[in-house]
């Protein structure tokens, strides 16, 4: 019996992947932090009769998801074009998540500043 070989090679992990990862994530991530901040500022808003905490909130997550659509557009810019019909699989994979990273950061970037519109219609104790 003859005795297999285990690879015991690890996958590296290009900064690619890396950077793309956080660019799908940044849009939920951005929201979520967005929600939870501006939340537990809501008391001390009321109290100083001012909104500019929940102003600079939703402007600091709209960096963020505009950090995050930047970097996964730049990454996809990058990528070689063509079918993926017949292509590299990790080209498809790197591709499909560049475009999911736009699309995220721009779905949760409109989410973002629908729950801005609140802020500017309402009065801050309301």
């Amino acid at each position: 019996m003859a005795k297999k070989e285990i690879d015991h090679h690890e996958p590296s992990l290009h900064p690619r992947d890396v950077l793309l990862g956080l660019a799908v994530f940044a849009g939920p991530v951005a929201w979520a932090l967005h929600l939870e901040v501006s939340y537990s500022l809501a008391p001390s808003a009321c109290d100083l009769k001012s909104k500019l905490f929940l102003h600079l909130t939703t402007l600091g997550a709209l960096l963020l998801v505009t950090a995050g659509a930047v970097t996964a557009w730049s990454v996809g810019k990058k990528l070689p074009e063509g079918s993926t019909e017949k292509g590299n699989p990790e080209d498809s994979r790197l591709r499909f998540m560049s475009l999911a990273g736009v699309a995220s950061c721009v779905l949760f970037g409109l989410v973002i500043l629908a729950a801005e519109v609140p802020n500017w219609i309402l009065r801050v104790c309301d």
